[in-house]
């Protein structure tokens, strides 16, 4: 099976803010783009009735041969208090039940962000609690969550890779998103690309799901500071047959530059 070339609705935010679409006309848009499957982001989610949002989305995805990468979850298992940690916890069960009565598999997850003042390295275990909580009912559910490079605890791959580990689950995969392993990605230095194809080589044998962001292209329409092909060719060895998001950065509008990033990923598939 090929790698599926997919459009995040954080993509177009702008027109979500304004109101000039919603989650079932973004199906529409990702089909008439010419791409293979969508991932959802939480704020446009219909917040009055979120179970019924989403199965109705995932049903029309399928009517349009469509698939779904993964539902985003906003969870932070690193914060201070037992009680936020506790109402985490609860929150994420409940949005890992949502997403499996919509028949969508995978669930894009976080570690949390770091508290001055906090020890990180129990904001690390606290994860790891948060995750052996989870994971039983993901694993009930049939759901894969799969363990983004995004937040500020536990930022390395390494970190991340002994999260796993220490859960200890098979529906705990990761979700590489490759620019996001340096705090400066569109510095473009050769040290940060450096830093990403190496963090990334150790990240994606795991992958369940994976993020590509793309904004800037170069005249023969490669990415203006990636080399797509090489990190392509990770996710091939590692016989990697998921999707790749493409998520829109910046204040690049998202028609066209989608446009140019499914075709950039097609030319390396």
């Amino acid at each position: 099976m090929a790698i599926k070339v997919s459009i995040s609705s954080w993509s177009y935010r702008t027109w979500f803010d304004a109101g000039k679409i919603d989650l079932l006309g973004f199906v529409d848009e990702v089909k008439r783009q010419g791409a293979d499957g969508l991932e959802i982001f939480p704020r446009h989610i219909d917040a009055a009735d979120p179970a019924g949002c989403l199965k109705k989305v995932a049903d029309k995805a399928r009517q349009a041969g469509l698939s779904i990468a993964s539902v985003i979850a906003t969870n932070d298992f690193a914060r201070p208090t037992a009680a936020e940690r506790a109402e985490q916890v609860e929150r994420l069960k409940t949005w890992l039940a949502y997403t499996a009565e919509a028949g969508i598999e995978r669930m894009n997850v976080f570690t949390g962000y770091h508290v001055p003042g906090q020890d990180p390295m129990m904001e690390v275990y606290r994860v790891i609690d948060g995750y052996r909580e989870v994971a039983p009912v993901a694993e009930a559910k049939g759901v894969v969550m799969c363990l983004e490079n995004h937040s500020s605890v536990a930022t390395d791959a390494d970190s991340l890779l002994r999260i796993l580990q220490a859960v200890g689950s098979d529906n705990l995969r990761t979700n590489p998103d490759f620019s996001n392993f340096v705090p400066e990605f569109a510095v473009r230095s050769d040290k940060a690309r450096q830093a990403i194809y190496d963090q990334s080589a150790r990240f994606v044998p795991l992958a369940a799901n994976a993020h590509l962001k793309v904004g800037d292209f170069a005249d023969d329409g490669e990415h203006a500071f990636l080399d797509v092909g090489r990190l392509m060719g990770m996710l091939k060895d590692a016989k990697y047959d998921g999707h790749l998001v493409l998520e829109v950065y910046g204040q690049n509008e998202p028609v066209e530059t989608c446009k140019k990033g499914i075709a950039l990923v097609r030319r390396h598939i």
